[in-house]
């Protein structure tokens, strides 16, 4: 059993979070989305349920910084930071001595198996500076990217066939190959958050941030027949000195490509707005609008504010938007985005952490006719991000911690609903701390709710397990 107890509050108890005028705002909102309107939902609500199977060590010595109010383990924009393929379950962390570590189990129940990779030790304290995975289903390769922020590359590969056969191989740093700065053959510079993409016919690919805070460019590498191709710049920020910040990038089961993400002015956070969407139907290359209009093509022609039809929700400057929250696309196809901002009737607010103070989780969802949908939920963090997965059956899942009371949440929501009966499942005691990863592949397809979340202090860091019961 996690730690804490189990609970079952409803949406409007947590409204008494907010001073008197907010929780107005926050109940005119929500009232217009309809999910506090009527009766508190009972427990044969429509929103899924989670059972507690227990919770696992990872590590009890990971790295303990604390800046940009988090750890270097455990930041919403690891992609991934925790996955599973082929009955292996596979997470990443820097320990208490700067080291990358890479661990891993036989699901369901095996216990951690752990390897550190000594030769390559940080000297960041900066939260940015995470560590990524990818896996290559074509050749079974495990891809780390690592330590940067603004700064070169550190990437590093195992050898083949590492992830699809694991038995024929010691679990040791052997199995990886040296730190490189280089993915075809020349030095990659001034790069933040890695992303690495499950793309199809056994392709991975990785998008980088080249450039800075409210200054950035994205680019695009792809993984095929063990090595790396360099497809081009995709999203143009500093032309216009802007900084598109990535929601999320992933692939749909029919195998197109979704994107969202947030314009950035300068390096204030509060300069943050505006949901943004592209889609691309050849793996990358070029990229269309939420009607469907060709607005760009990789290596040759980016995606800029200025291209016509990616916004397709206003958001304001000055509303607490925070920077790549979470995005996630169910079996449908159907795009769900996990934000974060000032409810709709409270007043802007140019300080960026008194804003957060009272910021709630909002649900954005592109149905399958390419119209957008917006609900309010009364949750906070304050500091912190949460993560967003889907299960089997397109019900929804958000883990999300809360920066001031240190206690994790997990709230539900109900395909069958519309995702609109969003219900507090679990809380826990006041430990936890960063933002909580999901082991989005696990949930998918084997209904099973895997929670990667630092404790406070961040040297212990905890696997919570749940099963769902939609």
């Amino acid at each position: 059993m996690p730690p804490g107890s189990l609970l079952t509050e409803e949406p409007r108890l947590m409204l008494k979070r907010f001073n008197p005028l907010c929780r107005l705002a926050v109940v005119a909102a929500l009232a217009l989305v309809g999910l506090v309107a009527g009766p508190a939902p009972q427990a044969g609500a429509a929103a899924p349920g989670v059972t507690a199977q227990g919770t696992t060590l990872l590590t009890s010595r990971g790295h303990t910084a604390l800046t940009y109010t988090g750890y270097m383990n455990g930041e919403s924009f690891q992609q991934e930071g925790i996955t599973s393929y082929r009955g292996w379950q596979y997470a990443v962390y820097w320990d208490s001595s700067s080291h990358v570590n890479i661990s891993r189990r036989q699901l369901p129940s095996g216990g951690w198996q752990n390897l550190t990779l000594t030769d390559y030790t940080t000297t960041s304290t900066d939260s940015h500076n995470v560590i990524s995975l990818g896996i290559s289903r074509a050749d079974g390769t495990i891809h780390l990217a690592f330590d940067m922020h603004a700064s070169t590359l550190r990437y590093r590969r195992s050898v083949a066939g590492l992830a699809n056969d694991p038995g024929r191989f010691s679990w040791t740093a052997d199995a990886f190959g040296a730190t490189q700065s280089q993915l075809t053959g020349s030095t990659v510079t001034t790069v933040t958050y890695p992303a690495f993409i499950d793309a199809p016919g056994g392709r991975l690919q990785l998008a980088l941030r080249t450039g800075t805070s409210g200054s950035g460019d994205e680019v695009l590498y792809e993984y095929a027949g063990g090595s790396w191709s360099h497809l081009g710049r995709f999203l143009d920020g500093v032309s216009n000195n802007q900084n598109a910040y990535l929601f999320g990038i992933e692939y749909d089961g029919g195998g197109r490509l979704h994107m969202t993400w947030t314009w950035r002015e300068t390096s204030n956070a509060s300069t943050n707005h505006d949901l943004m969407y592209a889609y691309s139907t050849d793996l990358g290359r070029t990229w269309r609008n939420n009607s469907g209009a060709v607005i760009g093509t990789t290596g040759s022609r980016s995606i800029t504010s200025a291209s016509a039809g990616v916004k397709v929700w206003s958001i304001g400057q000055n509303r607490g938007l925070i920077n790549q929250e979470s995005q996630v696309v169910d079996g449908s196809g159907v795009v769900h985005v996990l934000a974060s901002h000032l409810p709709a009737g409270a007043a802007s607010q140019s300080d960026f952490t008194t804003a957060r103070e009272t910021a709630v989780l909002v649900h954005y969802h592109r149905d399958t006719s390419g119209g957008w949908h917006q609900t309010y939920t009364p949750f906070l963090e304050r500091s912190s991000r949460g993560d967003i997965g889907v299960d089997s059956g397109n019900n929804l899942y958000v883990v999300s911690g809360d920066s001031k009371t240190h206690k994790l949440h997990i709230q539900t929501a109900s395909r069958s609903s519309g995702w609109s009966d969003w219900t507090l499942r679990y809380t826990s005691a006041a430990i936890y701390f960063s933002d909580p990863l999901l082991d989005h592949a696990h949930l998918r397809d084997d209904n099973l709710l895997t929670i990667f979340t630092p404790q406070y202090g961040g040297s212990r860091i905890d696997i919570q397990d749940w099963k769902v019961t939609a």
